[in-house]
């Protein structure tokens, strides 16, 4: 008996969800382990070096610092 031949539908499927702000790594939907804040700004998660979430906020905090310090020279 003569199987016939049909087309097979992959089963894995990643489909690209953005890139991180950061190192401009591509996220993709299979990956896991990426963040997204309220901004719908994404970040990558590696353990070993940190995540580029915690780097992006220890910038922003040093910013807002700055910015802080230069707003109260400018008032005294």
């Amino acid at each position: 008996m003569k199987k016939n031949k049909t087309w097979v539908k992959s089963k894995v499927l990643s489909l690209i969800c953005g890139y991180c702000l950061v190192c401009n790594k591509q996220l993709t939907s299979d990956m896991g382990g990426w963040i997204i804040n309220h901004k719908k700004q994404r970040f990558c998660h590696d353990g070993k070096e940190g995540s580029c979430y915690d780097k992006y906020c220890m910038i922003k905090l040093k910013q807002k610092n700055i910015y802080e310090r230069n707003t109260q020279n400018k008032i005294r």
